[in-house]
């Protein structure tokens, strides 16, 4: 079944991927054309990012290389997939989304 967001949830969410996107800048991030809609080198390689509503799809260039750094088990280590999924309880109000980008930027801070 569906569920109907409010006003206020997609105001939350168009909020989380706009600040997924200023601090990736912030960070150097690039346009790199294609699929993502930045990229950022890290010591794993190239990331791939792109922010959607309630999710950050990442893909690392190397997945070899990234296999032998990150340790998170959301790595898919044949893609280099490393996708961040929130809860749609995060985006109830604006403290919950910013929680959400905090823990995508924590785990991302320790491959920068």
């Amino acid at each position: 079944m569906a569920t109907t967001l409010t006003k206020h949830e997609l105001a939350q969410r168009a909020w989380f991927k706009a600040e997924i996107g200023r601090r990736l800048e912030a960070l150097g991030a690039v346009a790199p054309g294609g699929t993502y809609d930045y990229a950022l080198a890290t010591v794993a390689g190239k990331l791939f990012v792109t922010a959607y509503d309630d999710w950050v799809a990442c893909r690392f260039e190397e997945p070899e290389r990234a296999k032998a750094i990150v340790s998170d088990t959301r790595l898919n280590p044949c893609s280099g997939k490393w996708n961040h999924v929130y809860d749609a309880a995060m985006f109830a109000d604006r403290r919950h989304a910013q929680l959400a980008v905090d823990y995508f930027f924590i785990e991302l801070d320790r491959y920068l």
